[in-house]
């Protein structure tokens, strides 16, 4: 198994945040190469998640594909459509905050279902270029379960760059990088 998920394991199944020293949010950042995104899929359902079935983690899994158009009629779709040939820019950063804050609505749902747990956020990159991880991980700090966000890019003189774009400012969640 790739490092990483043997570092998220033993994360998940270590004492929560009420009972470390240091005050940081609940949530890990798996930081990969955006190429490496199938072989990240494949070591997360493959290997990663039977694992933490048979050891009995709490876990929820999260698949973003497709979150973009969830909660959206098809007339709200045509408007985006047409408003994106009349003012792309408008259009994107209104869609950017109704997708933030449904994501945010979502998670905080999931962890109040779940307390103490752990949910796998993964496809991550089906929302680019739309969420700033950044912006949700921040809003979501207080909860009471483990948050693990799949995160195609790299950390560049301290801040993450998901798909090679700025993403917000230094987390506090702990990062675990793809070897």
């Amino acid at each position: 198994m790739q490092p990483m998920f043997e570092t998220l394991l033993q994360l998940m199944t270590g004492a929560g945040r009420a009972e470390r020293g240091i005050r940081t949010d609940s949530s890990i950042v798996l930081v990969y190469p955006p190429e490496k995104e199938l072989d990240f899929r494949e070591q997360l359902l493959d290997i990663f998640v039977p694992r933490l079935e048979a050891e009995r983690v709490p876990h929820t899994l999260v698949d973003l594909t497709g979150f973009l158009f969830y909660g959206l009629s098809s007339e709200e779709i045509e408007g985006l459509q047409e408003d994106e040939f009349d003012d792309y820019r408008w259009m994107l950063q209104g869609w950017s905050r109704r997708v933030e804050a449904a994501l945010h609505a979502l998670l905080s749902q999931l962890a109040a279902d779940q307390p103490g747990g752990n949910l796998l956020v993964y496809n991550t990159i089906a929302a680019y270029p739309l969420v700033r991880f950044g912006e949700v991980l921040r809003g979501l700090r207080e909860l009471s379960c483990r948050i693990a966000l799949a995160f195609p890019g790299e950390e560049r003189g301290g801040r993450l760059h998901f798909m090679n774009q700025p993403d917000g400012g230094n987390y506090l969640a702990v990062k675990l990088a793809w070897q």
